[in-house]
């Protein structure tokens, strides 16, 4: 029989993420005056060009990571504006080398070829991941449908240590 869980999470945006989307937005405020005010046929065009590209720049600030676990395997998606997914990590769950409490101090020693932070970053719910061999180092927030599901798959040992 085939397991099938996933999750969204959405990313909360900072104070410093806010500020940009408003200079973003004032720039676009102001070219788009400056080009009504001074510049007559082409100034349309600069004006739409410039909305046009601050919601595109703002799209990349909305974003969600989805946990999804098929089968013993997990994947990481990020989907920035609802619109576009990019594959961000894949695993076997079996191959599961470090599962743990995530604590924003500790100290990660490692080389690791993809390092995905898949949560916000003040989430008290968040886990390391380490897997295939310390290439993949991820940070994830799982709700208890995934969290039931990773400890199906991940070494007892390492998932009745983190799971308490």
């Amino acid at each position: 029989m085939d397991t099938f869980f996933e999750q969204i999470v959405v990313i909360k945006k900072t104070a410093k993420d806010i500020v940009l989307l408003g200079l973003i937005w004032l720039l676009a405020l102001a070219i788009s005056v400056f080009a009504f005010l001074f510049l007559s046929g082409i100034g349309l065009i600069l004006m739409m060009l410039s909305v046009y590209g601050a919601f595109k720049l703002s799209n990349f600030f909305f974003n969600e990571y989805e946990y999804i676990i098929t089968n013993g395997i997990m994947d990481v998606d990020k989907i920035i504006a609802k619109s576009s997914r990019k594959r961000e990590a894949s695993f076997d769950l079996t191959k599961v080398d470090r599962l743990e409490k995530y604590n924003p101090n500790m100290k990660i020693d490692g080389k690791f070829q993809k390092t995905v932070f898949a949560c916000n970053k003040d989430d008290e719910n968040a886990y390391l991941l380490t897997a295939d061999n310390g290439k993949i180092l991820l940070v994830f927030a799982p709700d208890e449908r995934i969290k039931s599901a990773v400890i199906k798959y991940v070494p007892k040992f390492l998932s009745n240590s983190a799971f308490k």
